[in-house]
């Protein structure tokens, strides 16, 4: 197994290797002249995509680490296969750790971007998925061939033929690209829970297996190496009633024993359970899904938007379960059972994984810097929930949205304060590297 400092140096190699090259441009910078722009496309076949990754993910029950890698993979194809209907647009080929994709299209041809997304995130998200998940194999080949239809009623068939053998071509590209991440190596691996600290994590229920222990191994989207933005646990722990870490267990308590009906509301519009929900970073995937509605984004900047949050919500997980099972906390539920009061549950059931940092929070930071940064302070209805049962939340930014999603964890139970606190910190970090290396236009110059 390789160690970690290993691995850093081998992220810091390939950083040093990449910086020779000069950004990478598209093959095809003619198609302007010749295909209908991704700017004059509605981008409702990503918005259809996403959702059907979606719901897919709830189905199979995907964990949240998991699930944020194939919604990274999904948002990088959308941006992919329609880069070359986004005049100077770059490819992310040479600026994600590893990605070499690089497909050619035939001179002086038309091209349906809208047709080329289609089978591109058809085959992508059908290889995300085992062979033998056959309701989502169905579903993918359902939406694939609904699509395509759709597009050869408005487009000529033939050029739709072109664009989906494009598509396709890029899909696969993607999924070799991807079998090298490391996620294959990590399915073996055997963990044992540390003994031995009063402070290390237990399972909270018998039989709760550890998930994902090994998920910092797992390749960078665009951090440099998995611990690039971690924010370093700093509050002693302690038994002493006097001490920083009692308070804040007694903060989680007194919260839990009195929360109002916004609260419980908060903290169960935000649970993102894996099996019940598409997991938080499927959340924010779902947001960006109403926001091609409400900026009436078309599908050049959708598939920029998807492209730069899905990327930031799997190196949030990254960053996020790397750091967990260093730092290796217990959660509130057994310090407040052990030292303060044994009758006591929290609202939300822990998860099965340790509590620092706050996984809401880095997704829910990242994720928010990112959409700031491209469309500025948006007020939004957040209703993807209303197919869960529950009410719609409306917030003024993005930024309170990621605050609320963080807070939501205390009024759960399931965190203490500086997991809450320094996890946003540590996701604005990841969703400002993204924003900062990860360049979708060139930059101009003398304006």
């Amino acid at each position: 197994m390789m160690t970690r400092i290993g691995r850093a140096a081998l992220f810091a190699l390939l950083l040093l290797g990449l910086s020779l090259f000069v950004l990478p441009t598209h093959p095809a910078a003619a198609q302007d002249e010749v295909s209908v722009l991704a700017a004059d496309h509605d981008a409702a076949v990503l918005v259809k995509w996403m959702q059907l990754l979606y719901d897919r993910v709830e189905a199979e029950a995907i964990s949240a680490p998991a699930a944020a890698r194939l919604y990274a993979y999904a948002g990088i194809t959308a941006y992919q296969s329609v880069l070359p209907g986004i005049p100077e647009g770059l490819s992310l080929s040479g600026q994600l750790n590893g990605m070499d994709v690089v497909a050619y299209l035939e001179d002086d041809a038309e091209y349906d971007w809208p047709s080329s997304a289609n089978a591109a995130l058809a085959t992508v998200v059908a290889g995300l998925f085992p062979e033998d998940a056959q309701q989502t194999q169905r579903a993918v080949d359902s939406l694939r061939t609904s699509q395509q239809r759709s597009r050869e009623r408005a487009v000529d068939p033939e050029v739709v033929a072109r664009s989906t053998a494009y598509g396709d071509e890029i899909g696969q590209l993607i999924l070799e690209w991807m079998s090298l991440d490391y996620f294959a190596e990590t399915r073996d691996m055997e963990y044992e829970f540390p003994t031995g600290d009063p402070s290390f994590w237990v399972p909270t229920r018998e039989g709760m297996r550890a998930v994902e222990p090994f998920w910092g191994q797992i390749r960078p989207f665009a951090m440099y190496y998995p611990d690039q933005c971690a924010v370093t646990h700093n509050m002693p722990f302690s038994t002493d009633p006097d001490s920083t870490f009692y308070a804040q267990a007694m903060e989680v308590k007194t919260v839990g024993d009195n929360l109002t009906r916004e609260q419980r509301e908060i903290a169960q519009f935000w649970v993102d359970t894996p099996g019940e929900t598409g997991t938080p970073a499927g959340h924010w995937v779902l947001i960006a899904n109403q926001l091609v509605d409400v900026l009436e984004l078309k599908l050049d900047r959708a598939a920029m938007m998807y492209g730069l949050l899905n990327i930031a919500l799997g190196d949030a997980f990254i960053s996020a379960w790397s750091l967990k099972y260093q730092v290796n906390l217990l959660r509130p539920e057994t310090y407040i059972k052990q030292y303060i009061d044994e009758r006591w549950n929290p609202l939300i059931a822990s998860p099965g994984f340790p509590e620092y940092p706050s996984g809401h929070s880095v997704v829910s930071g990242a994720a928010a810097e990112v959409l700031t940064q491209m469309f500025g302070q948006v007020a939004f209805t957040d209703r993807s929930k209303r197919r869960h049962g529950l009410p719609e939340r409306s917030f003024t930014s993005f930024e309170a949205a990621a605050s609320e999603a963080a807070i939501s964890r205390i009024y759960g139970g399931i965190h203490f304060r500086e997991a809450i606190e320094n996890g946003l910190r540590q996701g604005r970090c990841v969703g400002r590297h993204v924003l900062n290396y990860v360049l979708l236009r060139s930059i101009p110059q003398g304006e």
